[in-house]
């Protein structure tokens, strides 16, 4: 009886012991479950970059920002009222005059914006209303992104006419009748210097991350 006992014991051992033969015909070992091995915990997800706010830019800062560019500054410009964006575009105006005596141009210039550039025109007219060895043959305005900055430039580069202790109105030669012509054109060619300089200092901006 007993040794009966221990043959069924060792033929089961045997059987929990041997291949599965699974229906398509191929054997495979019977494979025990692994104990005591704990799943790998996950590391911790990296914290998120702190991304700065890009400053907000809209009609009533960008004079300032362009202003603190390539002035250098922080003083704004001269504040006008909200009525629509364009009251804030400003300009660089030139009134353009003949001095017959002498064959001289004389160009007075000054600064405006949208909203103002007809009444500051007139007051600039008028301060030559009674002067009458100067003949107004000309206006001359132009959109600039800060027009201090741009006057600046003007009062610097141009070197070769003859300034007034303000600075602000200079005589030149009277060459021939495209004479404005010719003068607007170099403002211009200041004014890309202006465009370069500003767009430059994004670049380094954008470059260095800042």
């Amino acid at each position: 009886m007993e040794s009966i006992t221990q043959e069924n014991n060792k033929s089961s051992s045997v059987s929990a012991n041997s291949p599965v033969i699974n229906i398509s015909g191929k054997v495979e070992p019977k494979q025990s479950p692994t104990r005591g091995k704990k799943k790998p915990v996950s590391a911790p997800p990296p914290p998120e970059p702190v991304i700065a706010v890009a400053p907000k830019i809209n009609p009533a800062t960008f004079p300032v920002i362009s202003s603190r560019i390539l002035l250098k500054a922080d003083v704004p410009p001269a504040a006008v009222p909200r009525i629509n964006p364009s009251d804030f575009d400003q300009y660089l105006c030139f009134l353009c005059l003949d001095k017959p005596a002498t064959r001289k141009r004389v160009y007075h210039m000054y600064l405006s914006n949208e909203k103002d550039l007809e009444r500051d025109t007139e007051r600039v007219r008028k301060m030559y209303d009674n002067k009458k060895d100067l003949k107004i043959v000309d206006r001359t305005f132009m959109v600039t992104l800060c027009a201090r900055s741009l006057c600046h430039r003007v009062q610097k580069k141009l070197t070769d006419v003859a300034w007034n202790k303000q600075k602000n109105i200079f005589e030149t030669d009277w060459i021939g009748e495209r004479d404005v012509w010719n003068l607007s054109e170099r403002i211009y060619k200041l004014q890309y210097e202006e465009l370069a300089k500003f767009f430059n200092y994004i670049k380094f901006l954008s470059a260095t991350n800042s």
